[in-house]
């Protein structure tokens, strides 16, 4: 019985919730825009460009793999192109960090790359959905939690969005409420909430 009570005074110890307030007025977000696929096919682009496409792209030492996720526009016209991947983007991963996305688009005769936070909000232009908001923010190391509405909610504005989104540390792994103000051009201001979940735990993925 006493090892019993160790334990369960450790586990308390080890792994914390603590209160956190939000607003009324806030709604859950979706579990589908955990999936960034549903994200990337709302992309709504700031001009009606002939053709663009967003990939992600994994180099290798013997084939470099890209895959093309979402394209729009005249593929006749985009075969008459070559497109030959940059060089670094967004999203970065796989450990070390060496994939990551991109956007490819046609205009003015040419072939742009879009491959950084700044250039990705101007390739939007207006916020015209949830997906744009919430696909910005992740850029920015900002995710949504779907297990909790003080750090995965949001209501609309009349410029935008407001959010209540989750900034995550992995050693000790620890979850902040971060409360975001993104408006229709994608700037947005942030202010901490308060930690609503620590642990002991190191998560290094």
């Amino acid at each position: 019985m006493k090892k019993v009570s160790i334990l369960i005074f450790f586990s308390l110890i080890s792994c914390s919730k603590n209160f956190v307030r939000i607003e009324n007025g806030f709604t859950k977000i979706n579990d589908e825009y955990l999936d960034r696929n549903k994200l990337i096919e709302q992309i709504k682009p700031n001009k009606d460009y002939i053709y663009w496409d967003y990939a992600t792209f994994t180099p290798d030492l013997y084939k470099n793999k890209k895959e093309v996720i979402r394209k729009y526009g005249d593929t006749l016209i985009r075969n008459s192109y070559t497109f030959y991947p940059p060089q670094s983007g967004f999203f970065n991963g796989c450990l070390p960090g060496t994939c990551f996305s991109y956007v490819t688009y046609i205009e003015n005769d040419d072939v742009h790359y879009v491959t950084d936070e700044t250039e990705m909000k101007k390739f939007i232009g207006k916020i015209d959905n949830l997906a744009e908001a919430i696909l910005i923010l992740e850029m920015y190391d900002l995710w949504f939690d779907h297990k909790e509405k003080k750090a995965g909610s949001f209501k609309k504005t009349t410029n935008g969005f407001e959010l209540y989104m989750m900034k995550a540390k992995g050693c000790p792994e620890t979850k902040e409420s971060i409360k975001v103000e993104i408006d229709s051009i994608g700037n947005f201001k942030l202010k901490n909430n308060g930690v609503y979940y620590k642990s002991n735990n190191c998560n290094m993925s």
